[in-house]
């Protein structure tokens, strides 16, 4: 009888030690991190690394990114951490891959030391945002665009310019998408907050229709100084440039004309034959002034001809193209 209950009080004190060897933060997650003052989320996997990534896909899902489930076989995340924001992109596997599709930056985030279950031989993590500290950051970024906003729409009003009107309407709307992120991801904190940024909300709605509506008013046409046919694909690449971004491309009658300048240096060494290719473009409105130029210098390109060379030259300037131009 005495060797039985000394065999149930042995399993009582292996089961407490196991049990209170468990951080409380694991065992009691509102206790340490209520969810009045911290976002959280909890995250197991085979790795820390893992475990801290699951954390953040639970900590993504509050801010409603966006999860696309693929069957890619992809073991591993990433995450980028900075002092003050986390850009995470989760390629975590299981059966199938959870994918964050959409860049998410989170404030503030921090991960508890990883707990590791000797049973179960999996880690632990709890990712967890402190709500103050959060919305200091973001109120304090939110007003800092709004601010520059405020100040493109200033030059906007007093420019006569078409093109440049638009440039800076452009301007507007690249900061209007991440204050618009910044202040939804606040409201998400704070709901009450919808009230307070109602008005910068209808500011950049209106971004948008300026700039869609502009572009249609405005007409390009396209000239080569160069008229070889091995050039022929730079003028086709420009014209899917202005067609992607909403231009119009016109033969007569344009209002801005695209000017393209090529300039290939040949050269001959025992190697092959080489050329430095280098391009000009500006832009000109009816009256012959200038509103926009652009110009890259690229190294030397080889090939066995010289047809091959200013083929790849060629090839090379078109990606140049589709990557910068008109990239405000």
């Amino acid at each position: 009888m005495m060797k039985r209950i000394s065999i149930f009080f042995s399993f009582l004190l292996i089961n407490y030690i196991c049990f209170a060897d468990i951080p409380l933060w694991l065992k009691q997650p509102e206790k340490v991190f209520p969810q009045n003052e911290y976002i959280r989320a909890m995250g197991e996997g085979t790795s820390e690394k893992l475990a801290q990534n699951s954390a953040l896909t639970g900590i993504s899902q509050f801010f409603n990114t966006k999860v696309e489930v693929l069957t890619v076989a992809v073991k591993e995340s990433n995450a980028i951490i900075s002092e003050d924001k986390q850009r995470f992109d989760s390629k975590q596997s299981f059966s199938q891959i959870a994918k964050i599709t959409s860049t998410a930056e989170f404030f503030c985030v921090y991960f508890t030391e990883p707990y590791y279950d000797k049973k179960s031989d999996k880690y632990s993590v709890l990712a967890y945002i402190n709500r103050s500290e959060a919305l200091k950051i973001y109120k304090s970024r939110i007003t800092a665009i709004m601010d520059s906003i405020e100040e493109y729409e200033s030059y906007s009003k007093n420019e006569i310019e078409p093109f440049l009107i638009l440039s800076l309407l452009k301007k507007e709307q690249t900061l209007a998408v991440l204050a618009e992120k910044y202040i939804q991801s606040e409201i998400l904190l704070v709901p009450s907050d919808s009230e307070v940024y109602k008005k910068d909300l209808q500011t950049i709605s209106h971004i948008k229709p300026q700039v869609d509506k502009l572009k249609t008013q405005m007409t390009f046409s396209i000239n080569m100084i160069q008229k070889e046919p091995v050039y022929n694909p730079v003028f086709s690449t420009i014209a899917s440039i202005l067609e992607k971004d909403g231009f119009a491309y016109s033969i007569s009658g344009a209002k801005y004309q695209i000017i393209v300048d090529i300039d290939c240096i040949e050269e001959s060494y025992e190697a092959g034959q080489f050329v430095r290719p280098s391009v000009d473009i500006a832009i000109v409105n009816n009256s012959g002034n200038g509103v926009y130029t652009y110009s890259k210098a690229f190294p030397r390109i080889g090939s066995k001809t010289t047809e091959q060379a200013y083929t790849r030259a060629v090839t090379k300037i078109n990606q140049d193209l589709k990557d910068n131009f008109l990239q405000e």
